[in-house]
């Protein structure tokens, strides 16, 4: 090999890693449904996923990479009252554009309280406080990000942090670190789909359609991570060339807010049932 073909392929590996790392921010971009008004459900049906299994992975030990999925935000103006919930649906979207097979996709989701940044420069798993505070974290005497043990910053089923430094070598006074609270998750299939983490809880059924409530939210920002629920692609997925590539899946997500049962109708709907039960035995 001359020269100048190894000096195009490096030129072209750099570019193809530039473009690669120039993903791996944490974005809200056209993925904000607003303050949540009852009754007034919104989706978002555009939306790829790059691999099947990012939300899965970011639920062992070693954490994830956050960019293995979409964030996505939503805003509560007060906090909620004991007859509504939050619900979260998410489910695999056939008809869009994308390289992964076509209805293999299996949904998981996390919510956390708080936001990550929201303007440039934005934050990113390997930035210089990422790294910096899973060291902090994790120490410093094993593999990952910085020795820290960890994949990425991602944490699907607990508390993380993550920062917004421009380099990965200098920290400059537009970087900070946010802190995001989990508040709970969701994932379809069983554990033979997303793995036997302890604190899992799937729904049973690996049909590509998962959907949550969450009662007693706070008012504030909340962000909302989907991604794959199949803990095994990462075995399958992996494309390794220059740069590391993963097929891409289209998902649905829809948010909004729900009128939980009052207890009046939980009771007239037990006493109904109960009157039904009597006359089937009479």
């Amino acid at each position: 090999m001359n020269w100048i073909t190894k000096f195009i392929l490096v030129a072209c590996t750099a570019l193809a890693i530039a473009g690669n790392k120039a993903l791996a921010h944490i974005s809200y971009s056209n993925r904000d449904f607003g303050t949540l008004i009852i009754s007034a459900d919104v989706s978002n049906t555009t939306q790829v996923v790059s691999s099947g299994f990012g939300w899965a992975d970011a639920t062992d030990a070693d954490w994830g990479d956050s960019h293995r999925g979409r964030f996505f935000r939503f805003t509560l103006a007060n906090p909620l009252s004991a007859d509504h919930s939050v619900r979260i649906i998410a489910e695999r979207n056939l008809n869009t554009s994308a390289s992964g097979p076509n209805g293999t996709f299996l949904p998981g989701f996390s919510l956390f309280s708080g936001l990550a940044h929201t303007t440039s420069p934005l934050a990113h798993d390997s930035s210089a406080l990422s790294v910096q505070w899973l060291q902090q974290q994790f120490g410093t005497n094993s593999t990952g990000l910085g020795g820290s043990g960890k994949e990425g910053s991602f944490n699907a089923l607990g508390d993380w942090s993550i920062g917004n430094s421009v380099s990965t070598s200098l920290i400059n006074v537009s970087d900070s670190l946010r802190n995001l609270t989990y508040i709970g998750h969701a994932a379809d299939g069983t554990s033979a789909d997303f793995g036997n983490a302890v604190g899992i809880v799937g729904d049973g059924t690996a049909d590509g359609f998962v959907t949550a409530t969450f009662s007693g939210l706070a008012a504030g920002d909340y962000s909302l991570f989907v991604g794959g629920a199949n803990y095994a692609a990462q075995t399958t997925e992996v494309l390794t060339t220059e740069v590391t590539t993963y097929p891409t899946y289209g998902v649905n997500v829809t948010v909004g807010l729900v009128p939980e049962p009052s207890t009046g109708s939980l009771l007239l709907g037990g006493a109904a049932l109960l009157a039904i039960l009597r006359r089937r035995k009479g």
